[in-house]
């Protein structure tokens, strides 16, 4: 290693660090880890052109349920997303959980317009009915407090964007849930037995997950805690989901 012992060019160095480190400094400040990932900004970056993403539930590797998306226009041109989720959580034969979930949300240029879903949640009804008018949303929902006033996402994932935001509405009870998202990093999952490359986010508050999208801005993988129990939701293809005619609903 070359030593550098003169103090006129020690001088210059330092001062160069010094504002090389002062500029990374603000940089990093002013650059939040949810700003700094490369995952497309999007809104139908992971609205696939087959209309259906496709999603199973496993708890230790075996499977517990599935959750299907799926995504038609409306005659004028809206996004509509219809979401189906079925978990069942036995031991043995016998059931310790059950959950059944159906939503419609309706988006326009990436906000999003309304939400209509129902769920049995382990045999709570719960319901939400809003739409957003005025620069607020409107309506009713399980814990629903009047308090959505400006556009928001919702928990259905699919838009990339979920990832930047502070807040969201629950769709399975329409209450605000305020996170902190903290990036962790790619990784490389297999997807249908594929390699897959996508960037891991956790989210820290009132929603607790970790999730990841690819740089195109498809999300493929969940993780949640429930009840001690980790639940893994992870993309597979649309075949491996049971027929329609066998879905259930609450």
């Amino acid at each position: 290693m070359v030593r550098l012992d003169l103090p006129i060019v020690l001088d210059a160095l330092r001062a160069i660090f010094s504002r090389v480190n002062s500029a990374f400094l603000l940089f990093s400040l002013l650059l939040s880890p949810a700003m700094a990932d490369s995952v497309s900004r999007d809104w139908l970056g992971g609205v696939p052109e087959s209309g259906q993403l496709a999603y199973e539930i496993t708890r230790k590797g075996k499977p517990l349920g599935f959750q299907m998306l799926e995504f038609s226009r409306s005659n004028k041109g809206e996004l509509i997303v219809d979401v189906h989720i079925e978990i069942d959580f036995k031991l043995g034969p016998i059931p310790l959980f059950k959950y059944l979930h159906d939503n419609r949300e309706v988006w326009r240029d990436g906000q999003l317009l309304s939400l209509k879903s129902r769920t049995d949640n382990n045999g709570e009804d719960v319901a939400v009915d809003l739409r957003f008018e005025n620069g607020r949303y409107v309506g009713s929902g399980s814990r629903f407090e009047d308090n959505l006033d400006t556009p928001l996402l919702s928990t259905s994932y699919f838009n990339p964007n979920f990832i930047r935001q502070s807040a969201l509405i629950s769709s399975q009870d329409g209450r605000l849930l305020a996170t902190e998202v903290e990036t962790i990093g790619v990784e490389t999952l297999s997807i249908d037995k594929k390699p897959v490359q996508a960037t891991r986010f956790r989210l820290k508050g009132k929603l607790r997950i970790d999730i990841w999208y690819t740089d195109s801005g498809q999300w493929v993988k969940t993780e949640f805690a429930r009840g001690g129990n980790t639940l893994v939701v992870q993309q597979v293809n649309p075949s491996r989901i049971l027929p329609r005619k066998e879905w259930r609903h609450p």
